[in-house]
């Protein structure tokens, strides 16, 4: 009989990460550091978000070196592990957003070719920004001796 994990029974450690995360940022004399991430969210992963990956196909974490194995990033930890910096966090759809990325249909101007291009392009923008998908990607944006963007 296997025993069934409950929540808690797991933690995820990121400190590895965190400290290739400040070892990167101190690295940068002045500019802005971005780290990107489907960003866990302690409220909806509460049983944590362990996963594997073999030949691109998403399967159980099973540490046995026949895959490979994520868990998203608490973002908030890898800014905590910077010091003296300015620190902010934003969903990717809020920062697309502000750089001028919109999702909204195009005007149909008689030229199909030109329209089918503009549909193509919404399409791209309404899949980064979708909040179920790309869009609840986190961005942890980090800077030194400028300021931050967005």
């Amino acid at each position: 009989m296997v025993a069934r994990a409950d929540v808690g029974d797991r933690a995820e450690i990121g400190l590895a990460r965190d400290e290739a995360w400040a070892a990167a940022v101190a690295r940068l004399s002045r500019g802005v550091a971005l780290a990107v991430d489907y960003a866990v969210d302690p409220r909806r992963d509460v049983a944590g978000t362990l996963t594997g990956y073999r030949s691109g196909r998403q399967v159980l974490p099973v540490p046995d070196g026949s895959g490979d194995i994520t868990a998203h990033v608490l973002l908030e930890s890898c800014a905590a592990a910077v010091a003296d910096v300015e620190s902010r966090l934003v969903a990717q759809r809020d920062a697309l957003r502000s750089l001028g990325v919109k999702g909204q249909r195009p005007a149909y101007a008689e030229d199909p070719q030109a329209y089918l291009a503009a549909l193509q392009e919404v399409g791209e923008a309404m899949e980064l920004l979708d909040p179920d998908g790309l869009g609840a990607f986190g961005w942890l944006l980090q800077a030194k001796g400028v300021a931050l963007p967005l």
